[in-house]
């Protein structure tokens, strides 16, 4: 059985869940009410432990240069979005779990939420040991998360990594795209015609 069509249904599903209030609040509330979004992101998470900034932003960087290799657009790094990646690799090494569910049950859009970063579209992917590149390129051989990688859904990126009780390198990338921000073009696309 092929993957693709369950890593789409999936994907799918995060999106639309993106664009849903949270809770039981009605969609008009939910809508107008920015600040009822907004709770401590690692509130329920492991919070105690730190991440590496060099080796965030070399993870970034090889997520954004094989972007680049394909064409596709060069991804902003944003605060709230690396503060969740962080913060779920600390809470999956704490766990000794590879999983993007956290271990208060959230996911993703939840912990984007909580950030006070409003999703369109979200997704994360996790990996353990390596280095950056190493990591991206196993990445980029899974078709699901070559996928996630390569689309052009995401403008933004934040990262995380720690060291786990293990010893090993937990790796964390959520991928976003902010509701609140304009679209933006990739550069490398052809330019509009123009009507006369």
């Amino acid at each position: 059985m092929s993957t693709k069509p369950i890593a789409v249904l999936i994907l799918s599903a995060m999106t639309l869940a993106a664009c849903q209030p949270e809770g039981t609040m009605d969609a008009v509330s939910g809508l107008l009410d920015d600040d009822a979004f907004v709770q401590p992101a690692g509130e329920f998470l492991a919070a105690s432990c730190t991440g590496d900034p060099e080796l965030q932003q070399q993870l970034a960087e090889a997520v954004n240069a094989a972007r680049e290799a394909e064409g596709k657009l060069v991804l902003d790094g944003d605060e709230r979005l690396t503060e969740i990646a962080q913060l779920q690799a600390c809470d999956a090494a704490a766990m000794g779990q590879l999983t993007v569910t956290g271990s208060d049950g959230s996911n993703v859009v939840d912990r984007a939420r909580r950030a006070g970063y409003r999703p369109c579209e979200a997704a994360q992917l996790l990996a353990i040991g390596g280095s950056p590149a190493e990591v991206v390129g196993d990445w980029l051989r899974s078709e699901p998360h070559r996928d996630e990688i390569l689309g052009q859904i995401s403008l933004e990126i934040g990262t995380g990594v720690t060291r786990g009780a293990d010893g090993q390198l937990w790796w964390s990338v959520v991928l976003g795209n902010n509701c609140r921000k304009p679209w933006r073009e990739s550069p490398n696309a052809a330019p509009a015609a123009k009507v006369k």
